[in-house]
């Protein structure tokens, strides 16, 4: 096996390996894959590479060889027009404005305020980021485009954690050939039933009110547009969503009473 490589005009020498495991699981939901990725060094052994144990890779051993890796010449995310703001990376980013969308609740034995009903109801303008495997969502203020400055603010939707990630529940998320469509994730969110908070925090999802008593009186009577007064900002703002270590940084945003 060759150690090093000629890539125009220079030398390079193999100094690590990364070994990639999958498991492939059959439910009631479909076939789900989980993989996960160790990182190795590659010693010599008689003039033979021999690689040694590893550890799990992190996020920011992936960024770090995204960043080696990736072309200089342009960027590692590619900001976009329309609706799409940016793809790359294994990941896609965009918003949609301030909307009525249908919305389903049903009772949870998580939350004694849960309840049970449908509405049109009014949504703020949102930022949402596939990954493939997970969905994240934020709220921003006003109705237009938003930029990599715009800052964001929890969605104030049940079944959401802290950190923006959608709680898939028995919800499909989209196949692979839909997952790159924008509407087929919407419908994967609005289309699964809201069942409870994903945290009891208080002032956390909506500023000043108890979650299940604002949204079983929009279900009742909806309002012309969602009161924005009532979103709770994050510590976030559009352009972060391109950091390679994205969910290495959500992952830290956490709320009292998560589950």
């Amino acid at each position: 096996m060759k150690t090093s490589v000629l890539v125009t005009g220079s030398q390079f020498e193999i100094s690590g390996a990364i070994l990639l495991y999958r498991q492939n699981l059959d439910s009631v939901y479909g076939r789900q894959s989980n993989a996960f990725a160790t990182i190795h060094a590659v010693s010599t052994d008689q003039q033979r590479p021999q690689i040694e144990a590893g550890r799990p890779m992190t996020e920011e051993d992936f960024a770090s060889l995204v960043a080696q890796l990736a072309p200089k010449s342009r960027p590692q995310v590619e900001w976009q027009d329309h609706s799409v703001l940016a793809k790359g990376l294994g990941r896609m980013i965009w918003w949609t404005p301030p909307m009525k969308r249908a919305m389903f609740f049903s009772a949870s034995k998580h939350n004694t305020r849960s309840f049970k009903g449908q509405a049109m109801c009014p949504v703020p303008g949102m930022v949402w980021q596939a990954t493939g495997t997970s969905l994240y969502v934020y709220a921003f203020e006003g109705d237009g485009m938003p930029t990599q400055e715009t800052p964001l603010f929890q969605a104030p939707l049940f079944n959401v954690w802290a950190s923006g990630q959608v709680c898939h529940g028995n919800a499909v998320a989209p196949v692979d050939g839909k997952k790159g469509e924008t509407r087929e994730w919407e419908k994967f969110l609005f289309g699964s039933r809201f069942t409870h908070p994903n945290f009891t925090e208080k002032d956390r999802l909506i500023l000043g009110e108890d979650p299940a008593v604002f949204w079983n009186k929009m279900i009742a009577r909806p309002t012309k547009s969602f009161p924005t007064k009532k979103l709770v900002k994050v510590d976030l703002k559009v352009g972060d969503l391109l950091a390679p270590d994205f969910t290495a940084r959500v992952s830290k945003m956490t709320a009292q009473g998560e589950f």
